[in-house]
């Protein structure tokens, strides 16, 4: 019976990595394609529905930014983005200590235009991420971190 706990457990610890894997890719294309955009928010709200992590909240929430940036409506694009910015801050309140979510909402603030005022946590993101990365075994979110920040 232990032994097909074990095997259980390290099934849905792979599929969790797998599904991860798949949304950064999401999330690296989702800019500048919206059909990539509209994939990353039914992914990630389907994921977020059945696990109830804050991490998928967070990628639901980046979607909304993307398809605010797609939207050629400005009520949807203003609709979209509070959506956005609901999604991560209750992402962020829920599990603070995330690398991955505090780098989407500092990537997300420095990419809104300064009129919206979504920019008010950019310097205390900027330092944690830098404070905490190296302890983040995920090799793959070091290396973007890295990328992102150049360090």
């Amino acid at each position: 019976m232990k032994k097909l706990v074990f095997v259980f457990l390290l099934f849905c610890s792979f599929i969790n990595a797998q599904s991860l894997v798949e949304l950064r890719g999401y999330l690296q294309k989702g800019e500048n394609s919206e059909e990539v955009s509209k994939t990353l928010i039914s992914k990630s709200k389907n994921a977020y529905d059945t696990s109830k992590k804050p991490i998928y909240m967070a990628f639901y929430a980046v979607g909304n930014f993307f398809m605010a940036k797609h939207a050629s409506n400005p009520l949807n694009k203003y609709s979209y983005f509070n959506k956005g910015k609901k999604w991560l801050e209750d992402a962020i309140k829920k599990e603070p200590n995330n690398l991955e979510i505090r780098l989407m909402r500092l990537i997300s603030q420095e990419k809104t235009p300064s009129f919206l005022g979504y920019n008010k946590n950019i310097e205390s993101d900027r330092n944690f991420i830098i404070k905490n990365y190296k302890n983040s075994d995920d090799e793959n979110l070091v290396k973007f971190i890295k990328n992102y920040l150049k360090i």
